[in-house]
C-alpha cells in the first residue's frame, strides 16, 4: 500500500479506578478518570510522536466495545471542543450513542457507599483519603460489586450523549463505525438462565436489560413482532448462520432475543452515529461483519461481538487467541485470510486517508459501497 503507520497502544484506569462517582469524588473533581487518562495519553502522542517519525496532525483513535463506548466520549469531550488531540476516530462495536447510560445522584451515592464498605472507609472521618491508602486488592474487589459509569461533570461530559449528538456538539472528525451481525448472542449467552419459549420470556428479558426505564406496551409489542419477524427471515440484517430456534434449551424466541439485544447495546447506536455525522456533512463509514469464526459454535453464536479482531489487526496465525478462529480447510481458510488482508488495509486506509476505500490505492473511487467480501455464505461490505 505504500501508507506505513505508527500504532500506539496504552492502558488507562478501568473499573472503580477510572469511573467512580459520588459526591466525595465529584467536588474534588476526580471523575472519568478514565476518559482524562486517555486524553493524557493522547497528549503524549502529541508532545512525542514526531520523534517516532509520526505525524501528530494525523492520528486516528481505535477502539472496540467498551474501547469504542470511551471513544464516542471523547467525541463528545467537552461539547465537541477540538484540542487537537485526534483526527479520525474508528468504533468498532461502539461509539458516541451507546447504552453506557448515566447514574442519578442517589445511584452514584449509593454506588460509592457501598465502595467504602467493601474497603473498610465507611466510617472514616475523610473517606477520599482512606480510599488512596486502601489496598489495591480491595478496591479491585470493590469493582466486581460495582459497575463502571461514566457521570456528567458540567466539563469533559457537559451534558448527556444524546443530547450532545443531538444539538451537534461534537468533533467533527471523520468516522469509521461498524457492528458485527450477531453482536447479541455472546452477551445473552453469557447471562443466558433459560429458553426463551413465550413472549413473556422476552418481556422479561427486555425489562431486565432495560433496568429503571419504562417502556411503553405499544413499544414492546412492536418489538415481539419486528424481531421476531426478523429472526425468521432472510433479510440482510437477520439471523446470518445463527438459528431463530437452536433447539429446547434455547427456546423458538431466542433468535428474536440476541437481534433485539444487539441493537439495543450496538446497533442503534452505530445508526444513529452515521445518521448525525451525515447531518452536518462530515465524513463517516459504517462496515457490518457478517464471519462466523470456525472456532464458535455458527447456529448459536455466529458472527458475534470481537469476532473482528484478527481480521483487523492482520492476525492471520490467530496469535493470542485460544481457538484459532480460521477454517482448517485448506480452501475457506484462504477465504478467510484474504479478508484479514482486506480488511486491515481497509483499516490502514482510513488511518491514512480518512476512508477506508483506497485500501487498493490512490487509484480506486471511493464509492458509495466500495467493498463486497464473500467468504462463504457470509459478506462484508462498506457503505457511505
Amino acid at each position: 500500500m505504500n501508507s506505513p503507520i505508527i500504532f500506539v497502544s496504552f492502558n488507562y484506569r478501568l473499573g472503580i479506578f477510572g469511573t467512580l462517582a459520588g459526591p466525595v469524588f465529584e467536588q474534588a473533581g476526580l471523575t472519568n478518570l478514565l476518559l482524562h487518562d486517555q486524553r493524557q495519553a493522547l497528549a503524549w502522542v502529541q508532545d512525542n510522536i514526531a520523534q517516532f517519525g509520526g505525524d501528530p496532525s494525523h492520528v486516528t483513535l481505535m477502539g472496540e466495545s467498551a474501547g469504542a463506548g470511551s471513544i464516542g466520549f471523547q467525541l463528545l469531550a467537552h461539547g465537541g471542543r477540538d484540542d487537537g488531540l485526534f483526527h479520525a476516530a474508528i468504533g468498532e462495536s461502539g461509539g458516541p450513542f451507546s447504552v453506557y447510560a448515566f447514574r442519578n445522584s442517589s445511584q452514584r451515592q449509593s454506588d460509592f457507599d457501598k465502595v467504602l464498605d467493601i474497603t473498610d472507609c465507611a466510617n472514616a472521618t475523610d473517606s477520599l483519603a482512606c480510599l488512596r491508602k486502601a489496598p489495591a486488592e480491595s478496591l479491585k474487589k470493590a469493582s466486581l460489586q460495582v459497575q463502571p459509569y461514566f457521570t456528567v461533570d458540567g466539563d469533559l461530559i457537559p451534558d448527556h450523549n444524546s443530547r450532545l449528538l443531538q444539538n451537534g456538539q461534537f468533533l467533527r472528525v471523520p468516522l469509521l463505525i461498524g457492528i458485527n451481525r450477531n453482536e447479541g448472542t455472546s452477551f445473552l449467552n453469557t447471562g443466558l438462565s433459560g429458553p426463551f419459549v413465550t413472549d413473556e420470556d422476552f418481556i422479561k428479558f427486555v425489562r431486565g436489560s432495560i433496568g429503571d426505564y419504562e417502556v411503553p406496551d405499544s413499544v414492546m409489542k412492536l418489538w415481539l413482532k419486528e424481531y421476531q419477524e426478523e429472526a425468521e427471515s432472510q433479510s440482510p440484517a437477520g439471523l446470518g448462520t445463527v438459528l431463530a430456534d437452536p433447539g429446547p434449551e434455547y427456546g423458538p424466541g431466542y433468535g428474536r432475543a440476541t437481534l433485539w439485544i444487539g441493537d439495543f447495546l450496538l446497533g442503534a447506536g452505530r445508526r444513529y452515529a452515521n445518521q448525525v455525522w451525515a447531518k452536518h456533512h462530515v465524513p463517516s463509514y459504517s462496515y457490518f461483519f457478517d464471519v462466523a469464526p470456525a472456532s464458535l459454535n455458527a447456529t448459536t453464536i455466529g458472527a458475534t461481538h470481537a469476532q473482528e479482531l484478527p481480521f483487523v489487526f492482520g492476525n492471520s496465525n490467530a496469535t493470542g487467541w485460544d481457538l484459532d478462529p480460521f477454517p482448517k480447510d485448506v480452501d475457506l481458510r484462504e477465504k478467510y485470510l484474504d479478508l484479514v488482508e482486506v480488511m486491515s488495509r481497509m483499516w490502514i486506509s482510513f488511518a491514512v486517508n480518512k476512508t477506508p476505500n483506497l485500501h487498493k490505492g490512490h487509484s480506486e473511487a471511493d464509492s458509495g459501497m466500495a467493498s463486497l467480501f464473500t467468504a462463504a455464505p457470509t459478506e462484508f461490505g462498506f457503505y457511505r
